[in-house]
């Protein structure tokens, strides 16, 4: 019970309807925050809406610097993160007096595939080999190509469903991707690399990863035709109707939670691929798969999951 004097939380809490977040799942959250006695809850407060006046963030009139916590989910598109975002802009101003669910720097960091590769790397987690070469040494690009084996997947830094991967495994190919650098009317200025590695598609599995537990893996048909890699470029399985639950192993699953602590964001998922050197990371996704059958199938309860990251957050606020 909370004590007389003790001060209540303002929480401002956002999300818009998108997959297993219907409109009453929504609702239904809100309900049941509004029935904690230690928070005050504010609603429809939409940073995307918002702007900046001397550090604080304006929602119409409302001054969302004044809450303790702000709770958002990827309510806007990975690509939306390139660059200087204005949107993270925001995220960071209402960062200097409140906690930000989920933050603007692990935001950043998990939008951008290199950055999110290269931190994991550092801290010795199985992520695929990878490099970021500068187009204007096309050179380099050759270099890598051979020290990867002479067989490569390039990815765009910052996007999802496979949208842009192309896989190179010629000399002909890779001077067919060169050409088509230089005349592209995008001034594309520097490439993601992947070294590819064989492997078992059978094996593929994707953690989902909320606060400091992992909900569910779940595993994909093949959607593309592809005989080298699952992914979902026209964006079929949206709804997860293509996905199947799987209880992931205890390796894949301390993997991703130290992955999540290392990149900081608090609902995360990641894909790995299994290769003869075991399995390796290829894919950090902001927007994770919470798909309402695999749900189902886990025994979760999407509902308490968001409430429990929420009051460990503010558990920990208060310490």
């Amino acid at each position: 019970m909370r004590s007389k004097n003790m001060k209540k939380i303002k929480l401002g809490f956002f999300k818009s309807p998108q997959g297993v977040f219907t409109e009453k799942v929504i609702r239904n959250i809100e309900e049941k925050l509004k029935k904690i006695d230690f928070i005050e809850l504010h609603t429809g407060l939409d940073f995307r809406d918002g702007h900046i006046v001397n550090g604080r963030v304006f929602v119409n009139d409302f001054d969302l610097n004044t809450l303790d916590v702000y709770f958002w989910h990827d309510a806007v598109r990975a690509s939306e993160w390139n660059g200087d975002s204005y949107l993270l802009n925001i995220l960071k101003a209402l960062e200097n007096d409140c906690l930000v669910i989920n933050s603007s720097e692990s935001t950043r960091i998990v939008s951008d595939k290199f950055l999110s590769h290269n931190m994991l790397f550092a801290n010795g987690l199985p992520v695929v080999d990878f490099s970021l070469v500068n187009t204007a040494s096309l050179d380099n690009l050759r270099k890598v190509f051979n020290d990867f084996g002479g067989s490569i997947v390039i990815k765009p830094r910052f996007g999802g469903w496979g949208v842009g991967v192309e896989k190179i495994d010629s000399q002909v190919k890779l001077e067919e991707f060169i050409k088509k650098i230089n005349s592209s009317k995008e001034n594309l200025k520097q490439v993601l690399i992947e070294k590819y590695f064989e492997n078992d598609l059978t094996k593929w599995v994707a953690l989902v990863v909320f606060g400091n537990k992992v909900l569910f893996g779940y595993q994909k048909k093949i959607m593309s035709g592809s005989d080298w890699k699952i992914y979902d470029p026209e964006k079929k399985d949206g709804k997860g109707e293509y996905s199947e639950y799987l209880n992931p192993p205890r390796e894949l699953q301390k993997i991703a939670l130290k992955a999540k602590e290392i990149l900081g964001k608090d609902i995360i998922g990641f894909d790995f691929i299994y290769t003869k050197e075991g399995y390796k990371i290829v894919d950090e996704n902001g927007r994770p798969g919470l798909y309402a059958s695999c749900l189902e199938k886990a025994g979760i309860n999407i509902e308490d999951e968001v409430i429990s990251l929420i009051l460990a957050k503010i558990k920990k606020l208060r310490a």
